[in-house]
């Protein structure tokens, strides 16, 4: 059945206008009737599965029939420290590892990050990493949607951490000589894992991220791309911790 982000709060029994983004891919893409049915989330946890009452040119009407809590969350933390791509490598990144059960997406900027984004563009920008990010709840069956942050400089993000933050930190460098077999997280609190820039990270990053409590290590003898890196590890965590069975 075909699942739909509404932004707003959903009840039972309740009649609402879809989102507009929704509506016209319900209609134009899905071609969806009168009195076929749909389901609902709006990040809450739950679904809600409709029936559609009413169509006119570019609004869909529906009545909420019942509620269905899901349990598709991770039972980890994950938190992706991202440095900047290309637009398509982004969303890729951004659409995989939601797939995957990602918690937060932490873009940064590293000295050798090949995209700036300027600032009159960021809010555009993070609208739509979050729509790629709706999309694939929609596709895999997530009811809750990650949080994406706006990008920050690594340094800036490496000095703002306290000895405090008991999170597992991992950073991923070719030069490493440790696995995560050599790791043990600790799930109870956050994973950060740290990804760098097409350009590897400069010394100064990967010696303050290492100052700053995250752990080297590689995954196999291959050097990964930007955009596999991130896939691969959270994969990895996932079977290891998570729920990938």
């Amino acid at each position: 059945m075909n699942r739909f982000y509404h932004s707003k709060p959903i009840n039972i029994n309740q009649n609402i206008i879809m989102d507009d983004f929704a509506a016209h891919h319900a209609l134009k893409v899905m071609r969806l009737k009168s009195n076929d049915q749909l389901i609902l989330f709006n990040g809450d946890g739950s679904d809600y599965l409709a029936q559609v009452i009413n169509i006119s040119k570019r609004q869909v009407e529906v009545s909420i029939k019942s509620k269905e809590d899901i349990d598709s969350k991770s039972n980890l933390k994950l938190i992706l420290l991202q440095a900047l791509t290309s637009n398509d490598k982004m969303d890729l990144i951004i659409q995989k590892t939601t797939e995957l059960g990602i918690s937060e997406i932490q873009p940064i900027i590293c000295e050798r990050s090949i995209v700036k984004i300027k600032k009159e563009k960021l809010k555009k920008k993070l609208s739509h990493w979050r729509q790629v990010s709706i999309a694939a709840c929609e596709q895999c069956g997530r009811a809750k949607i990650p949080t994406i942050h706006e990008p920050e400089n690594i340094i800036k993000y490496l000095e703002r951490i306290m000895e405090s933050d008991k999170d597992t930190k991992i950073i991923l460098s070719p030069e490493a000589s440790k696995s995560l077999d050599n790791i043990t997280p600790n799930i109870k609190q956050g994973i950060k894992f740290l990804i760098g820039p097409e350009g590897d990270f400069t010394k100064q990053e990967l010696d303050l991220s290492i100052q700053k409590g995250f752990s080297p290590i590689k995954i196999g003898p291959r050097i990964l791309r930007t955009e596999t890196a991130p896939i691969c590890i959270l994969s990895i965590l996932q079977y290891k911790y998570g729920d990938i069975v």
